[in-house]
C-alpha cells in the first residue's frame, strides 16, 4: 500500500470520526447515560476454580461489602482486602475478576474493568500502605497485611 493511498485511507477516518462527533454535539434527542457504561465481564471455562472464586468474592462481599457512596477505588480496594483476609494470600483462584465485577454490578456500583481489577490488584499486593488513607478502606486490614508483607519479605532473606 502506498503512502498517498494510506493518507487518503486516515482522512477518511477521521472524517467519519468528526461528523459523529460533530452530529452529536448539537442533536437535542440524545440520551446522556446517568452512569458510566459497565464493562465486559472476562470470559472463564474451568468450573471448579470458577466455583473457589465466586464463593470466595461472595465470602468477601458478605465481610466488607462495596458502598455506595465510595470511590471506585475505594470499594475495589475494599473488596480485595476483604477477599485476602478470606483467602490468606493474594493468589486467588483463577476466574476471581468476574465474579467480582459482578458482585459491583449486582449491586449498581461503578465497576473497574478487568485490566484495572488485576492492577489493583498488584497494588495491594506490592504496597498495601499506600491505601491507608483512602476512605472507606479496612484499616485494620491494610495494616495487617502490611505485617504479612514485610514478613514474607524478611523471611525470604
Amino acid at each position: 500500500m502506498s503512502v498517498g493511498r494510506l493518507a487518503g485511507l486516515l482522512v477518511k477516518a477521521s472524517a467519519a470520526k468528526y461528523l459523529r462527533i460533530s452530529a452529536t454535539i448539537g442533536d437535542p434527542d440524545l440520551q446522556v447515560p446517568e452512569t458510566r457504561p459497565q464493562p465486559k465481564l472476562p470470559l472463564h471455562r474451568y468450573a471448579r476454580t470458577q466455583d473457589a472464586a465466586e464463593s470466595l468474592v461472595a465470602e468477601a462481599t458478605d465481610e466488607h461489602p462495596p458502598k455506595q457512596g465510595l470511590s471506585m477505588r475505594a470499594n475495589a480496594v475494599r473488596l480485595l482486602a476483604s477477599m485476602w483476609y478470606v483467602h490468606g494470600s493474594m493468589a486467588f483462584p483463577r476466574g476471581w475478576v468476574s465474579p467480582a465485577m459482578q458482585a459491583f454490578i449486582d449491586k449498581d456500583i461503578d465497576c473497574p474493568n478487568a485490566r484495572c481489577w488485576r492492577s489493583y490488584r498488584s497494588d495491594v499486593k506490592d504496597n498495601p500502605g499506600q491505601f491507608l488513607t483512602t476512605p472507606g478502606v479496612p484499616v485494620g486490614l491494610i495494616r495487617q497485611m502490611e505485617l504479612d508483607l514485610l514478613a514474607d519479605e524478611h523471611a525470604s532473606k
